[in-house]
């Protein structure tokens, strides 16, 4: 059987303010934290749906009312996922590239649309003679209420279609009906995400490609691409986060987005292998885009996207996500169960990070209870507050560590038992409450299932 191992940073006094990455504010983040030796998949995706998140091998949890910039951890509906407009733009984008080998419309379509209004010659406006504008005197009681072009169009096509004979789509509401009672199915469809994934095999201007490649451990397809990976990152990280060349190492790289805990796992045969990977994107054979993610049981997990700037112009980070909830959306025609696509933390009270609600559904986990609330409710109490508790119900609590921290497990001398006989053989006050602490975050069912590692 898998076991988790892990080291959590037990710190006395609170754990030590960082420089906040989303302010920039200094000394003013703070989060608890542990090394992950090993974890299995389940583990890491409960312990996601308690606020926690990893970068490489290290795992932190924000102290939400205490942190200068509260993260809130998100996900999205899959299959219940609608694009918006703006994510329609993108992904037409993408595609009009592919195409046609450029972003702009065709020159016959854009001529359609700009259809210019002829110009008034020098001296015409003088020419005009001034209108004497009458006082107004109201509607005309006699006559008929003003009606919306649309509706009276919709009526007119209800009319022919009883004329004609043809069963049509509404005919008990009566011609005055509203609007919303007048909407015929036919212009009720609306495309889904996958509609707009370029066709495998169609003759394109530029060829595009995705590769789904195991990070972790390395597969040998990983090992061929990875210096070629790790020069779109050196490049995206100096442009778009400005990090300093020095910094942006392969060592760097390597801990940040290619260690990972995840031990792999099958839910069963022929379904998805749960684990790391990387997600390479090609244009014309070059690579141009990675998406770093985590497939766990019910969802798949966005770590981190990193792109050749060359590219900007085409919204990579956008088209990333929406091609990661088509994923999502596929592997959930297979396996109900997987339907969630998380995005990490959403963070309200940074701009920048506020487009993480722009893809709908989507929920957000109550940081006191760790229930899911719609984001739409979400969203009018940090209007009011950075922090807030989302679940209304004020009898909704957490369990109490007291009761299940005896089950709690550690691994003390090469041996995994309950916190209850490790207190028997080196009890202390200090043991106590970092075990408590640890298991207060990580909840009853991770820490009674993962070893805590105790020198």
């Amino acid at each position: 059987m898998q076991r988790s191992i892990v080291e959590y940073f037990y710190e006395p006094d609170g754990p030590t303010p960082q420089r906040c990455g989303y302010c920039k504010s200094e000394n003013s983040s703070i989060s608890n934290g542990m090394w992950a030796h090993h974890m299995t998949c389940q583990d890491y995706k409960d312990l996601i749906d308690r606020g926690w998140r990893r970068s490489g091998k290290y795992c932190y949890k924000p102290v939400m009312d205490r942190t200068c910039c509260p993260l809130y951890t998100i996900k999205c509906d899959a299959p219940a996922f609608q694009l918006s407009r703006s994510q329609k733009v993108v992904l037409k984008k993408l595609n009009r590239y592919l195409e046609l080998g450029s972003t702009k419309l065709p020159e016959s379509f854009a001529l359609k649309l700009a259809s210019p209004k002829p110009k008034m010659q020098i001296g015409e406006a003088s020419a005009k003679v001034p209108r004497t504008v009458r006082p107004s005197i109201g509607k005309d009681p006699s006559k008929p209420p003003c009606r919306k072009a649309k509706e009276v169009r919709r009526e007119r096509k209800m009319e022919k279609c009883i004329q004609s004979g043809k069963n049509c789509p509404e005919q008990s509401p009566p011609f005055s009906a509203s609007v919303q009672d007048l909407k015929l199915d036919a212009t009720d469809h609306k495309k889904s995400v996958e509609e707009f994934l370029p066709i495998p095999d169609k003759q394109l201007a530029h060829k595009f490609e995705v590769k789904l490649i195991q990070s972790s451990p390395p597969s040998p397809e990983f090992h061929t691409t990875f210096k070629e990976s790790y020069a779109v990152y050196r490049k995206y990280q100096i442009n778009v986060h400005k990090d300093k060349p020095s910094e942006v190492t392969e060592k760097q790289f390597t801990r940040f987005l290619v260690d990972s805990p995840l031990m792999r796992s099958k839910k069963s045969e022929g379904s998805i292998e749960y684990g790391s990977y990387h997600q390479h994107y090609y244009i014309d054979g070059k690579l141009f885009m990675v998406g770093v993610v985590d497939f766990l049981p019910n969802c798949l997990s966005s770590v981190y996207v990193y792109y050749d700037t060359d590219f900007s112009f085409l919204s990579p980070g956008v088209y990333s996500a929406l091609y990661e909830l088509a994923e999502t959306r596929k592997l959930y025609k297979s396996d109900h169960t997987f339907r969630y696509y998380y995005m990490g933390y959403y963070v309200h009270s940074c701009p920048k990070m506020k487009y993480k609600g722009h893809y709908a559904p989507s929920f957000l986990a109550c940081p006191e209870t760790y229930r899911w609330v719609p984001i739409e409710k979400c969203r009018v109490k940090l209007d009011a507050a950075k922090y807030s508790r989302f679940e209304e119900d004020p009898k909704v609590k957490p369990f109490e560590v007291d009761s299940y921290i005896d089950q709690a497990l550690v691994l003390y001398e090469r041996q995994a038992m309950p916190y209850s006989i490790f207190r028997a053989i080196r009890g202390g006050e200090a043991e106590y409450k970092k075990i408590k602490e640890y298991a207060r975050l990580a909840g009853k069912d991770v820490s009674c299932r993962m070893l805590l590692y105790m020198e």
